[in-house]
C-alpha cells in the first residue's frame, strides 16, 4: 500500500472579484486575511515621464496603528528580448481572498503546515505589448510576490535583470555575506553578523549579501528576507546594497562561479514565473522564527510514494578522524555506537571508493546487522568544480548518477551526501533538482553540501532532508576565528538560518579537534534541538561519548529530529535563543547564551508541565562539565541563568 504524499494543497475561494484598467497613477493594495499586514502597489505618479514604473510597500498594524515596515521599493524584470521595467500597460487585477494552505511535512520545524492567503494578480503588457503579471500573496505571517510570464510561445528567453528590491531605511539587520568565488565557494558558509545599520555593505567582499537577511526595523518590527519556489528554470539570487540608505536589490549569482561554466543569468522556458521573493514580517520574533512561510510557497509533493523516507540521527566518523573513511576498520566503533544509541544511521565520508582493509558491501553489510542505514558521500563535479575528493564524476550527469543509485539502492544504501557545488547558477540550481527527482526513484534520500540555501525543497521533494548552507562546527578544523565567533553566528542561527529549511550544523562536538571550542558543554547540548535537521549528524567519538555524564548520554538518544510544533520562548539574535520544541507529547527546550556575561531566562511552562516542573541538563561549576536539575515553577514561570557562553537543555511531558 502507497503512502501518498500529504494533502496537496486546499484552496478555497471564499471571493473572487475582477477589477478593470486603471490609469497612470494607480494604487492596488491586499490584506492580509487578519488584516495586519498589508501590501500597496504603486504606479509611476502622472507626471512621471515613464508611466507603469511599479513599487510597492509593507505595512503592518500594531495596537490600532499603521506602520511603514518596508518602504517604497522597487518592481521590474528585464528580459533580452523586452523590457518590463517600466512603461507597462495596466490591463486588469483580480483578487482571491482566504486561500486556505495545508499540507505535511515528512521532517522540518512542524509536521502539520496551515496557513492562509488573500492574492492580488496584476496583469500588464510592456511596449511590445507582451504580457507579465505581478503576483502578491498577503499571509498572516508575511508576502510573497513573482512575476509570471503567461506567453503562449513555446521558446526560451533570458532574463537579464531583476529590479525587485527591499526598502528598509533606519533598521538594524543581521546578515551574512556571499562568499568570495573560490575553489570551494559560493557555498553559504560566512558567519552571520549583526546587529548592523541597514543599507550597510558587505565588507568582506563585493559580492553583497547572502540570503537570509533579518532586519529589525526603526518601530521594532521584524522582516527576514529569502526567496522559494526555485523550479531550475531560474537562476538563484542574493542581495546587492544600492547606495547606504537601507535599500537592497537582488543580484544574479558571480560569473565565474562553477569554474566561469553556465550562465550567470536565466535562460527560461515560456511560460514560467520567477521564484517567490519572500518577507517574513510581524510584530514580534516569534512570528519570524516560527513561520513556514518558506515552504508554504513551494510547490507541493512530487512524490507519490514516501512511505521510504526516515528522517533519523547519525553516527559520523570524518570529523574526529578525516581519514577513517579510507579505513574500513575505522569506521566499525562508529557504527557500533550508532546502534547501541538507536541512530538509525552512519554517514561514509569522502573517499570511501578507494577504503582499505575492506569494501563497500562488506561495511552495508556490517551496518545492516547492526540495524544502521548507510549514508555515502559524493562530490557534484563535473567541470565545474576542481575540488579532488572522491568519488566525483558521478552526480553530474543523469545516466551516470541513475547507474550509481541503481548500484547503491542494490547494497541497501539509504542515502547520500552531495558536496561543493560551488555556484546558485542556474544549470547548478537544474542539477540539484536533478538528484533529487533521480534519488526519489531510488528511495534514497538527500542531503546538499557546499551547497545553496534551501528555497522550499523539502516540501517538494520530501526526501531532501538536510542542506549545511552554515558555516557549521567542521569549521573547528579549518578556522582558527571559529571557536571566537561560532556563539555570536549560532545565537543568530535560530532567527535566519534556521528559518528557512533544514540546517546541517552537525552538532555533538564535546571534545576539541584543532581549535577548541570556548562554549561550554551546555551549550554543544543545546545544538540538536535548537538547529533542526531532518538527519542529524553527530560529530564526535564514541570514547569522546563516553566521558559525558550518563543523563548526557541518554538525553542525546533521547533528542528526536520529527517535530511536530516550534515556539520561541525567549532571545535576541547575536546574545541568546530559547526555544522549545514538541515531538508527540514531550516537549524539549533548549537555549544558548552567546554573551561573555550571564544570562537569565524567564519560561513560562504552564501551558506543558504537570506540577510546573522542568528537568535540565545544564552547566555545571566545573570547565564542561554537565549537571542535571529539577527546577520547579513559581505562577508556572521557571527562572534558568545561563552562565557564559553556556547553555542547556531539557524535556517537559511524559
Amino acid at each position: 500500500m502507497k503512502t501518498i504524499c500529504s494533502p496537496a494543497m486546499l484552496i478555497l475561494f471564499l471571493s473572487i472579484s475582477l477589477s478593470t484598467c486603471k490609469s497612470n497613477g494607480d494604487q492596488w493594495d491586499i490584506d492580509s486575511p487578519d488584516g495586519v499586514i498589508s501590501v500597496i502597489v504603486n504606479s509611476a505618479a502622472p507626471e512621471a515621464s515613464a508611466s507603469g514604473q511599479l513599487s510597492y510597500q509593507v505595512i503592518i498594524s500594531r495596537d490600532g496603528k499603521k506602520i511603514t515596515a518596508l518602504a517604497s521599493s522597487p518592481l521590474g524584470i528585464v528580459r533580452e528580448d523586452g523590457d518590463f521595467s517600466k512603461n507597462l500597460i495596466f490591463m486588469k487585477s483580480s483578487v482571491q481572498k482566504n486561500v486556505a494552505v495545508e499540507y505535511q511535512l515528512l521532517s522540518g520545524k512542524q509536521r502539520e503546515c496551515k496557513n492562509e492567503y488573500n492574492e492580488l494578480v496584476l496583469e500588464f503588457q510592456n511596449a511590445d505589448a507582451r504580457p507579465v503579471n505581478l503576483i502578491f500573496r498577503a499571509f498572516n505571517d508575511g508576502i510573497a510576490f513573482c512575476y509570471e510570464f503567461p506567453s503562449s510561445e513555446d521558446r526560451s528567453v533570458r532574463v537579464l535583470n531583476e529590479n525587485s528590491g527591499f526598502n528598509i531605511p533606519g533598521a538594524m539587520a543581521w546578515m551574512h555575506s556571499y562568499d568570495t568565488v573560490t575553489a570551494y565557494t559560493p557555498a553559504y558558509e560566512t558567519f552571520f553578523e549583526g546587529p548592523m545599520v541597514s543599507g550597510t555593505p558587505a565588507a568582506s567582499n563585493k559580492n553583497g549579501w547572502a540570503f537570509p537577511a533579518l532586519f529589525e526595523t526603526s518601530e521594532k518590527q521584524w522582516l527576514l528576507i529569502s526567496e522559494s519556489g526555485l523550479d531550475g528554470n531560474y537562476v538563484a539570487s542574493h542581495l546587492d546594497v544600492a547606495g547606504n540608505e537601507g535599500l537592497y536589490v537582488l543580484k544574479n549569482p558571480v560569473a565565474t562561479e562553477a569554474m566561469g561554466y553556465f550562465e550567470a543569468t536565466s535562460y527560461a522556458k515560456l511560460p514560467f514565473k520567477t521564484p517567490w521573493r519572500v518577507i517574513i514580517a510581524g510584530n514580534d520574533l516569534p512570528t519570524v522564527l516560527e513561520s513556514n512561510l518558506i515552504t508554504d510557497l513551494a510547490p507541493e509533493c512530487k512524490l507519490e510514494d514516501v512511505s521510504w523516507i526516515k528522517p533519523g540521527r547519525a553516527g559520523w566518523s570524518w570529523w574526529y578522524d578525516n581519514d577513517s573513511p579510507k579505513d574500513y576498520n575505522r569506521m566499525l566503533p562508529f557504527i557500533d555506537f550508532a546502534s547501541e544509541m538507536g541512530w538509525e544511521y552512519f554517514l561514509v565520508d569522502a573517499n570511501w571508493n578507494i577504503m582499505n582493509n575492506g569494501t563497500l558491501e562488506m561495511l552495508a553489510e556490517y551496518a545492516s546487522k547492526k540495524d544502521v542505514g548507510l549514508l555515502l558521500w559524493y562530490n557534484s563535479g563535473g567541470k565545474h568544480n576542481v575540488v579532488t575528493e572522491q568519488p566525483r564524476d558521478l552526480m553530474d550527469k543523469r545516466d551516470i548518477r541513475r547507474k550509481e543509485f541503481q548500484r547503491i539502492h542494490e547494497l541497501g544504501v539509504k542515502g547520500i551526501k552531495v558536496d561543493f557545488f560551488q555556484s546558485d547558477k542556474e544549470d547548478i540550481i537544474r542539477q540539484y533538482i536533478g538528484i533529487l527527482e533521480d534519488a526519489a526513484e531510488f528511495e534514497i534520500l538527500v542531503n546538499f553540501h557546499g551547497c545553496t540555501l534551501p528555497r522550499g525543497w523539502s516540501r517538494t521533494y520530501p526526501n531532501l532532508v538536510s542542506t549545511e548552507a552554515i558555516r557549521g562546527a567542521e569549521c573547528y578544523l579549518f578556522d582558527s576565528l571559529y571557536p571566537e565567533k561560532a556563539p555570536a553566528h549560532l545565537a543568530i542561527v535560530p532567527f535566519t538560518r534556521g528559518v528557512v529549511g533544514p540546517t546541517d550544523y552537525t552538532p555533538g562536538g564535546f571534545s576539541d579537534v584543532k581549535y577548541p571550542h570556548l562554549t561550554s558543554n551546555g551549550f554543544e547540548i543545546a545544538l540538536p534541538v535548537l538547529i533542526e535537521s531532518g538527519i542529524t549528524h553527530y560529530v564526535d567519538a564514541p570514547w569522546e561519548y563516553s566521558k559525558l555524564p550518563e543523563f548526557a548520554v541518554e538525553m542525546l538518544k533521547e533528542i528526536p529530529v520529527l517535530w511536530d510544533e516550534i515556539r520561541f520562548l525567549d532571545g535576541y539574535p547575536g546574545k541568546y535563543a530559547v526555544l522549545a520544541r514538541r515531538s508527540g507529547e514531550k516537549w524539549f527546550v533548549a537555549g544558548i547564551n552567546a554573551q561573555n556575561q550571564e544570562q537569565t531566562v524567564k519560561i513560562d511552562v504552564s501551558p506543558w508541565a504537570e506540577n510546573g516542573k522542568l528537568t535540565v541538563i545544564t552547566d555545571g561549576t566545573e570547565k564542561r562539565s554537565l549537571v542535571q536539575k529539577e527546577l520547579v515553577s513559581e505562577g508556572g514561570i521557571i527562572e534558568l541563568e545561563m552562565i557564559p557562553l553556556g547553555g542547556f537543555v531539557g524535556i517537559i511531558g511524559k
